[in-house]
């Protein structure tokens, strides 16, 4: 909410108008949009986190329906088959750091997920997500830019070049664990896997609303969503902490 007096607004605000004070108030409220939906990707390996607000702090909490955190590597089935994992993976080392190695785990670790009757499901990893300007987007930059035009990243040699494109997403949200590194499959971006958001009321502004006892104008912007994680499959991510 915004609360300008009459004194307010005829010695500082009328010349320079409330409309730009009502776009800063929208403005904010995109921005904790935003910044909520990525704090469910800063804090995806954890089962809960603390959010911090004016009036105090909440917990949000990140479990699925098999009680465990978006990331994991034990994941149930739900024919009972041996625990999935999307954690990124290369058989010997876990959590591995970006580099080009990491992101042949990332496809091998998606490939060895099964579905819920144990089948093979075909993800197909083509984008990755990171901290923006942070070590692994920019090295993403220099290295999936380089795979783009055929060139294998450090070298000179050519093997990339029948990797497919890829697509990089750089949240500048993201404030916490900047070195996590995550990867989906585009074609599973829907209400079935992967991160959700639920808006039930767009920001809707209220106002101008004038007090007749003070003169005071009020402008409230409201809206409600809700944000959580369906199925797991489709995302693989890594915390960047080991090199293989």
């Amino acid at each position: 909410m915004i609360a300008v007096t009459k004194q307010m607004w005829f010695f500082g605000i009328k010349k320079r108008k409330l409309e730009s004070l009502v776009n800063q108030l929208k403005l904010a409220m995109e921005n904790w949009k935003e910044l909520m939906c990525a704090d469910r990707v800063d804090n995806s390996f954890l089962t809960a986190y603390n959010v911090p607000d004016p009036n105090g702090q909440w917990v949000a909490t990140l479990t699925g329906g098999d009680a465990l955190a978006l990331f994991s590597a034990s994941h149930t089935r739900e024919d009972s088959g041996t625990n999935n994992n999307n954690i990124v993976y290369d058989g010997t080392t876990y959590n591995m750091d970006w580099e080009y190695d990491a992101l042949k785990a990332a496809h091998r670790t998606a490939q060895l997920i099964k579905n819920p009757v144990g089948k093979p499901m075909n993800i197909d990893l083509d984008t990755f997500v990171f901290a923006k300007n942070y070590t692994n987007h920019l090295r993403a930059v220099e290295m999936l830019g380089a795979m783009n035009k055929g060139w294998q990243p450090g070298t000179a040699d050519r093997d990339g070049s029948g990797v497919p494109t890829y697509k990089i997403i750089a949240l500048p949200w993201i404030t916490t664990n900047t070195a996590y590194w995550f990867g989906f499959d585009s074609k599973m971006k829907n209400d079935d896997y992967g991160f959700q958001m639920k808006e039930s009321q767009a920001p809707t502004l209220t106002g101008p609303v004038v007090i007749p006892k003070t003169g005071e104008i009020q402008y409230i912007l409201e809206g409600m969503w809700d944000l959580g994680f369906n199925d797991y499959r489709g995302w693989v991510g890594s915390k960047n902490t080991n090199a293989a």
